[in-house]
């Protein structure tokens, strides 16, 4: 365990006692093993993310058993690793625009059922009208309910696309976890022996 979550402000991530990542002071800083560093910078919520933290080694490359490590230090991604970066952007980018027409397809089927109530009421209310005004009112009617019927159709197909999870599949997320395959560590686990019988280091 050698890897630190912080930022260019001096801030760091620890995990609180129900698990969830908050900031904190140096001296509070978690530690943890590489990859749950990448899984907590990529699950952090939007407020944290725009801070600009990153995943910091603080290990120096060894560890306190005395272990070798081997450092992957010149891997570069191939580009059939580094495409699913667009590729995954591009779904995070057509499920967030379901979610934005679902909040504003929502707001327009409650503004035409208010608009339908304010009809009836006025029917209600007002005197009796003669045929040509009576043909008007049905002609509005008739609009309401046609336009309301598109839009709950629409609905209901883009209303299941925000039910999938979309904050792992945003560029900055997938960059990062592409970016770690080349920060990646192999600590030795079996020393071997040398013709004389001792260890080899």
């Amino acid at each position: 365990m050698g890897y630190i979550i912080r930022n260019k402000k001096n801030l760091y991530i620890k995990l609180s006692k129900n698990g969830k990542p908050v900031t904190c002071s140096k001296n509070e800083r978690g530690v943890f093993e590489y990859q749950k560093a990448l899984d907590i910078l990529a699950s952090l919520p939007k407020t944290l993310k725009r801070l600009g933290f990153w995943v910091e080694d603080i290990s120096g490359g060894t560890n306190t058993g005395g272990q070798e490590t081997v450092l992957n230090s010149d891997y570069i991604p191939s580009g059939s690793i580094t495409r699913w970066i667009e590729k995954f952007g591009i779904c995070n980018d057509i499920l967030e625009e379901a979610r934005k027409r679902t909040e504003e397809l929502n707001a327009e089927l409650s503004k035409l059922d208010r608009e339908l109530s304010d009809i009836l009421h006025k029917i209600e209310l007002e005197p009796k009208k003669d045929l040509y005004k009576g043909w008007l009112v049905y002609k509005k009617i008739k609009k309401n309910r046609e336009k309301r019927r598109m839009v709950k159709d629409e609905l209901l197909i883009v209303s299941e696309a925000p039910r999938l999870q979309t904050d792992t599949l945003e560029r900055q997320n997938v960059k990062k976890k592409v970016d770690g395959l080349g920060r990646r560590k192999y600590r030795i686990r079996v020393i071997e022996e040398t013709e004389d019988g001792t260890q080899d280091k």
